[in-house]
């Protein structure tokens, strides 16, 4: 979802500058403002609406399918989000940002299950899509991840690495007799798993290094597909779309920006301006109604710049 800081921090970005401005200046012109995040309040609304009725699930009653489609749907990603919740999480990135994606992914070593992992739209670094089969099918998808090194015996500090998840499809090279590579293209699908190697100085630089390559399997054969979707605001393909929102931004960006500048004209003029003749150069003159001016120079005056016109 469109949060409030995010979006703030991206109008700071195009918040005009004088040129004279210190640092101290500008800080404190862009603190003035006031953000009103209507953006994350409209795709909030359009959430609400398209989810105003609950949504309608049927799975099957009976056998080991009905079994495990009701455990997906009390809990999709293994995170206890029932797929409901799920999918309103996604709706509300797709909404936000335009897309996001979907992988899905089976745990076989405690409870052999099917579950959905949502990578938001800068995780999802790159994809292709080829002309297979007389199909467009994505033959690459590479997904930033975090991971937990889970090092050390500090138990308030959990330590994050970045990780790369490569996917794609790659032609089997024996898929059978000689009519059946004329004819169709077998195709399979490879995950790697790519980390950066861990610096012996700091001058080295960081390269990516492949330190895994798993072949998923289903029913003991290799997945002709990669199992990953995108979601996007029109269509399920990887073609990016138009930020259902951008026009609300555009208009709620502009409106922080008037805002800073109205609340930085009326710092600088809401207050007179005093001027005086006659006083020492040299003294401090405090503006208030706790102090007075006093000079014992003849003719001296003072009052506050008028401007009419």
């Amino acid at each position: 979802m469109a949060g409030e800081d995010a979006l703030k921090a991206a109008g700071e970005r195009y918040l005009p500058r004088l040129d004279s401005q210190t640092d101290e200046e500008y800080a404190a012109y862009k603190e003035r403002a006031a953000f009103f995040n209507a953006t994350a309040r409209t795709a909030e609304g359009y959430v609400g609406l398209i989810f105003r009725r609950p949504p309608f699930i049927k799975t099957p009653e009976d056998g080991g399918l009905g079994g495990a489609l009701s455990e997906f749907v009390n809990d999709a990603d293994m995170l206890g989000t029932p797929l409901v919740g799920y999918a309103k999480n996604v709706i509300g990135e797709v909404i936000a940002v335009g897309r996001c994606g979907t992988l899905i992914d089976w745990e076989s070593e405690v409870e052999n299950r099917a579950y959905v992992s949502r990578y938001a739209a800068e995780n999802i670094l790159n994809w292709r899509v080829e002309r297979i089969n007389g199909r467009n099918i994505t033959t690459l998808v590479a997904l930033r991840e975090m991971r937990s090194k889970q090092e050390g015996e500090d138990s308030f500090v959990d330590e994050v690495d970045e990780q790369i998840r490569v996917l794609r499809l790659v032609e089997e090279k024996n898929p059978g007799s000689a009519e059946a590579r004329s004819t169709k293209r077998q195709m399979s699908c490879v995950v790697e798993i790519w980390r950066r190697e861990e610096k012996k100085s700091r001058r080295d630089k960081q390269d990516w290094k492949l330190v895994e390559t798993r072949l998923p399997l289903r029913l003991g054969k290799p997945l002709p597909l990669i199992p990953f979707v995108f979601h996007g605001p029109l269509h399920a393909q990887p073609g990016i779309e138009k930020l259902p929102l951008s026009d609300i931004i555009t208009v709620n960006l502009d409106h922080y920006r008037l805002d800073a500048d109205y609340k930085h004209g009326v710092h600088f003029t809401a207050l007179p301006t005093a001027w005086v003749s006659g006083f020492d150069k040299t003294s401090s003159l405090r503006i208030g109604s706790s102090t007075a001016w006093v000079t014992e120079t003849p003719g001296a005056t003072a009052g506050f710049l008028e401007f009419t016109g």
